[in-house]
């Protein structure tokens, strides 16, 4: 018999506050009125039994639904059964937005941040310890929170329905059933999907949503409550949060973007910052009625009226004024007005100080051959031309770096340069004029994507030195991107001769002496399956940490980390806490996508918590400085077998000679392009035939979870932990796992994305001529990953220590189960011929189920 467990207060919660209060809106949610079917509320219920049902009996997603119909409703024209599953879909679709609302609105009472690991917990406990105490302002000094946005496309829904969401949350939490009511059938007026792809600024302002709803108002309380604690304790603080932007910027593989579209997002942050600054300043300006402060508030009102609506205002960094007048009129109000206010000046006075004229620094990211390209145009032009060989490109690494001199020039170009050299070229001198507008900080760092060389980073200064810039006045900072599991390899080496560099060297020291390395999880996934892309990104820090102490630079670690655990995602505060002393820590920065945003930062009162869960474990670290035995020999020798075997496995399947076709007869992966959900194409070969290594990550985890078997975030871990216990090795790998706690991140990530994997939905496939054999195969390595995994950890069930995510993932699952199998119905007749009509049709059918699918897995597979 299995064990009785104990339901615990945070369950009982979720099941008060969230399960029941969704089961009774969602019967609200059943009246909404929907042009043309009038029964689709009442079918419904009908055809979710229906699916749970025919799941359980084997049955095809195909007669599933042909008997739902022939049974329950008169429709046999095929347009008709078509019309009333696209209503199915609009309804599921706001289902899971409902879902969502009241989850959120229950935030408050599921989440409690461990007291202990807060900062006012920890200078309190140490109030009379001076060398602790010493220790935390070092760390406070040294410590960095960058979070950076990114327009994946797992981020669907456009800023009127954000909108929505946030209305509805409130009414929820305020029990507010008119209100409810009223916003339920808003949401079912209201579009969740783009008729045309979405521009680059289109994304760019979808994601400023965030910043102008949720950051602007978290990121400063953040630092006004770290201001107060640490003020307590007369400590010096420090501004510790910055926001990244890549929407405009993340040029790797998208031809849509251009310099022009660059320059029209950073205008347009800026412009969305200072209407931000101009709501807060109206209420200064409507309490502080007092004398001695008139010419400073009509200096502040005419200037940031300006900044925030005149179109035809001259742009230039103006924070400094700002906070120059906002300080006179503090410096009033406490000597002449006892005070009275203050608390308002000094609101805008630290926002100001965060945000500078920029919001959120504009990264900029290119492909390395795109960067080499670049060099070698400019290259074949006067004066330039005189200073390499006519054979450079096919020199060794060696002797290219001999040759790079650093020379400022200012190039002749005698011809007309492509569409992608010549944006390179033209990016990198309009980035000299973003600065001077909107400050240094508003785009300053330059992304070589797929680093594979040091000359990929000492080449692009060379375009910058070649486009307009100085060597003394060089106010960027190179980040390479190691990608793939070589280049995680080859990274020690590459940053070693990078900074050996005299030119690098001198130029490092004018940055202070800090590099930012970044580290793509997606792509080490998708290159060479979960455990080894962890274990190579693990060891990769760990060199680079190395190789940045020897040299005596401050390197931050950049974390390319997705929604999912196959992107590198998860509990991510638990995955920076989980870091020894020998990887770098003090500088944490990641990339925050697709439903990660909306469901960790999609409220103030979320995005506080999430960002305050990641300082705490910064200094929680910090201060345990604990050594992380995956570093002993011993164990090392273990991983490593055990990374290699799980490649092994990852790699033989990959070579399968069904693979890709299986993705793409089986998963609307050729029809993602349609999906109208990103800007960015699906592959990188354009027109070409599908091919597995021009497959974006995001695509290919996306599709993998269509199928709700989510390969990328388990294959190969069941095979690796089954070898070493047929080696005899088991309780070696017990004894790591309960000693490391990266390695029980890893394993907690791992259960989270099989929980959302359902093989059952797909287990007709097994008697399936052409893919019988090869669904096997996946189905044998998951419930290997899923035995040996509840052998390790001594759970019962995959997610058993966190009951509430578990139970939160179920329901999402079961809400959107008609989804999956609607889209696999309309594969599985598009297998078929069909006239030009029905194709259309279906596609677009399967094409439409990819959003419901997507939103409700939040941080999908």
């Amino acid at each position: 018999m299995p064990k009785l467990r104990l339901t615990t207060q945070r369950e009982s919660i979720f099941n008060n506050e969230v399960i029941s209060k969704f089961e009774l809106f969602n019967s609200l949610f059943l009246t909404l009125p929907f042009y043309k079917i009038k029964d689709t509320g009442t079918l419904l219920p009908l055809f979710f039994k229906s699916c749970e049902d025919g799941i359980a009996n084997g049955q095809k997603p195909a007669q599933i639904i042909e008997e739902f119909f022939a049974k329950f409703t008169s429709y046999t024209d095929r347009k008709d059964i078509i019309d009333l599953l696209f209503r199915f879909i609009q309804y599921i679709e706001r289902q899971v937005v409902l879902f969502d609302a009241v989850e959120d609105a229950s935030f408050a009472k599921l989440n409690t941040t461990d007291e202990q690991s807060t900062l006012a917990f920890i200078l309190k406990k140490n109030a009379d310890n001076k060398p602790i105490l010493a220790k935390i302002e070092k760390l406070i000094d040294e410590l960095s929170l960058r979070l950076v946005l990114t327009a994946h496309p797992t981020q669907f829904y456009p800023g009127s329905v954000l909108a929505i969401i946030t209305d509805l949350t409130k009414a929820i939490r305020d029990n507010d059933i008119t209100s409810m009511n009223s916003l339920l059938q808003q949401l079912g007026k209201t579009p969740f999907f783009n008729k045309k792809s979405p521009t680059p600024v289109d994304e760019a302002l979808n994601l400023a949503w965030f910043l102008e709803n949720t950051f602007y108002f978290a990121a400063a309380n953040i630092q006004e409550e770290i201001d107060q604690n640490l003020d307590e304790y007369n400590l010096e603080t420090k501004k510790i949060l910055e926001l990244g932007f890549w929407p405009g910027g993340d040029r790797d593989g998208n031809p849509n973007i251009h310099a022009d579209t660059t320059l029209e997002v950073s205008k347009m942050l800026r412009q969305i910052l200072f209407r931000c600054y101009y709501r807060d300043f109206r209420v200064i300006k409507r309490r502080i009625t007092f004398r001695g402060v008139e010419e400073h508030l009509v200096y502040l009102h005419d200037v940031l009226y300006k900044n925030a609506f005149d179109q035809t205002c001259e742009l230039h960094d103006i924070s400094d004024d700002l906070r120059g007048n906002l300080n006179k009129i503090k410096d009033t109000l406490l000597k002449e007005h006892d005070g009275l206010f203050v608390d308002l000046v000094n609101d805008l006075i630290r926002k100001i100080d965060l945000y500078g004229n920029y919001f959120a620094s504009l990264d900029i990211r290119q492909d390395s051959r795109v960067l080499r390209s670049v060099h070698a145009y400019c290259r074949q032009n006067k004066p330039i031309s005189s200073l390499y060989p006519a054979d450079y490109d096919a020199l060794s690494e060696a002797e290219k770096l001999k040759l790079i001199s650093f020379k400022e020039a200012t190039p002749v170009y005698s011809s007309e340069a492509d569409a992608l050299i010549e944006d390179t070229i033209q990016t990198i001198k309009e980035i000299k004029g973003i600065q001077k507008r909107n400050g240094e900080k508003a785009c300053h760092r330059f992304i070589i994507s797929n680093c594979q060389q040091a000359s990929d980073i000492l080449q692009l200064i060379e375009l910058f030195l070649w486009n307009g810039w100085s060597k003394d006045a060089l106010t960027i900072d190179f980040v390479p991107l190691f990608e793939t599991v070589n280049d995680l390899k080859g990274a020690g080496a590459i940053m070693d001769t990078l900074y050996s560099n005299p030119f690098y060297k001198t130029h490092l020291a004018s940055r202070g002496n800090k590099q930012d390395i970044m580290l793509g999880y997606s792509d080490s996934t998708k290159d060479g399956g979960y455990l080894m892309a962890n274990w190579s990104i693990f060891n990769g820090k760990t060199t680079l940490s190395e190789v940045s102490k020897k040299h005596n630079i401050q390197l931050a670690f950049f974390d390319g980390r997705g929604g999912p655990p196959a992107r590198g995602g998860g509990k991510t505060h638990r995955f920076y806490a989980s870091m020894g002393k020998e990887i770098a820590n003090k500088n944490i920065q990641l990339t925050v996508q697709g439903q990660t945003i909306s469901s960790q930062y999609g409220s103030v009162e979320s995005a506080e918590f999430n960002i305050e869960q990641l300082i705490n474990a910064g200094i929680s670290s910090g201060l345990k400085e604990k050594h992380n035995v995956l570093l002993d020999p011993e164990n090392k020798t273990l991983l490593d077998e055990m990374a290699e075997d799980g490649y092994k496995a990852f790699v033989d399947l990959r070579e399968h000679p069904l693979f890709v076709s299986y993705l793409e007869k089986l998963s609307p992966l050729k029809l993602l392009s349609q999906a109208n959900i990103s800007s960015r194409p699906v592959k990188r070969n354009g027109g070409g035939e599908m091919k597995l290594e021009d497959l974006r990550a995001i695509s290919f985890v996306t599709a993998w979870s269509m199928l709700k078997q989510n390969v990328p975030g388990f294959y190969g871990m069941g095979t690796a932990m089954k070898n070493q216990e047929k080696a005899g090795n088991w309780a070696k790998v017990v004894k790591v796992y309960e000693d490391s706690d990266y390695l029980k991140t890893i394993v907690d990530n791992c259960m989270m994305s099989m929980s959302k994997s359902d093989f059952v939905i797909t287990a007709h496939l097994a008697n399936d001529k052409e893919f019988g054999a090869f669904w096997t195969q996946l189905h044998d390595e998951f419930e290997l990953t899923k035995q040996m995994l509840l052998k390790l950890s001594g759970q019962e069930t995959l997610m058993a220590n966190y009951p509430v995510d578990k139970k939160s993932i179920a329901t999402r699952e079961k809400i959107i189960l008609p989804l999956v199998l609607i889209q696999h119905f309309a594969l599985e007749k598009l297998q078929h011929d069909q006239n030009e009509k029905d194709q259309a049709a279906l596609e677009k059918l399967a094409v439409r189920t990819v959003f419901g699918i997507v939103n409700a897995g939040r941080n999908l597979a």
